[in-house]
């Protein structure tokens, strides 16, 4: 229950709660900007005060970002929760000087992409990261032996990077090293047993350590996460093709070039099926097609000696 205090004065009597807010007043203004110092013209600032639990004061800037609000008890401390549409809300505690009048307190809000971008950097800039960028970097220029310590540096200042991981094993698999590429696919598999690149490495390491069984188990698992794939499709067509099942596998080639117009397996024997079905044109297309973008794969003979009829 409140207190209420009588104060007589010239034969007036005035009643005044001796409760929340009696103390004296203090004026605050300020601005809400963005990071360029423009005016944020929505925003909003809540009030409220830990002091007094059931307080709570919401003002909105005018056209010029700029608020002015009237504290009535600043013996309190206050805390000003500020957002707007599209930006990252701040909150801020506030204590000023009772009896002040002139306390001015500006917001800069940053966007959901500016936050975005810092907390980017901030991930870039950590132990493993860093090298992980200078090994892509290296690798871009060619530099696959720089790029791979910088990948190595990576794992190691951070073991569960998965995309280092990724990288090394891709590198090992390219220079004939294929148990360390299993290793690394491995490793990376235990971080994240739906990586698709990794079960990709994993899957070609063992076929090529003769290890058949691991290798249709990684692939059936690749195949399962990444239906979508060239080499998947093109490996469900083949099923058909060898059963001399145009029909079926004809949706299949085709989906498969849409995936990736330029996978040469895909346009070798989808210009095959369209040669047995009697459209010349279109089966010469995609032999020329298939010479253009692999014109050393291992159909290319055929493809060459196919145009000689076409």
């Amino acid at each position: 229950m409140r207190a209420w205090k009588t104060i007589v004065l010239t034969g007036i009597f005035l009643t005044i709660s001796s409760g929340t807010f009696a103390g004296i007043n203090a004026r605050i203004t300020g601005h809400v900007k963005d990071s360029s110092g423009k005016a944020i013209t929505q925003a909003t600032i809540t009030i409220t005060s830990p002091d007094v639990t059931d307080y709570k004061k919401v003002v909105k800037v005018d056209k010029n970002g700029k608020y002015q609000v009237l504290i009535l008890d600043a013996t309190q401390k206050y805390k000003f929760h500020v957002e707007a549409p599209g930006y990252q809300a701040v909150e801020e505690p506030i204590k000023v000087p009772a009896g002040s009048m002139s306390n001015v307190f500006d917001f800069t809000l940053k966007t959901m992409e500016e936050v975005h971008q810092e907390a980017q950097k901030q991930i870039l800039e950590q132990p493993g990261f860093k090298e992980f960028r200078a090994g892509q970097a290296l690798l871009k220029a060619g530099d696959k032996v720089g790029a791979r310590k910088q990948f190595e540096a990576a794992v190691a200042a951070k073991p569960d990077m998965i995309e280092g991981w990724t990288a090394l094993g891709t590198l090992d698999y390219q220079a004939g090293n294929y148990k360390g590429a299993l290793e690394d696919a491995k490793k990376c598999l235990d971080l994240d047993d739906e990586a698709v690149d990794c079960l990709a490495t994993a899957a070609n390491a063992s076929r090529k350590l003769g290890d058949t069984k691991a290798a249709q188990e990684y692939l059936a698992r690749y195949r399962q996460l990444n239906p979508d794939d060239p080499a998947t499709l093109f490996d469900e067509a083949a099923k058909f093709l060898n059963k001399m099942d145009d029909k079926d596998a004809k949706p299949l080639l085709e989906k498969c070039l849409k995936a990736d117009p330029n996978y040469g397996p895909c346009i070798f024997q989808y210009g095959m099926l369209l040669l047995r079905s009697g459209d010349m044109a279109g089966a010469k297309k995609q032999m020329l097609h298939y010479l253009k973008v692999a014109p050393n794969g291992k159909d290319a003979a055929t493809a060459k000696q196919t145009l000689k009829y076409l």
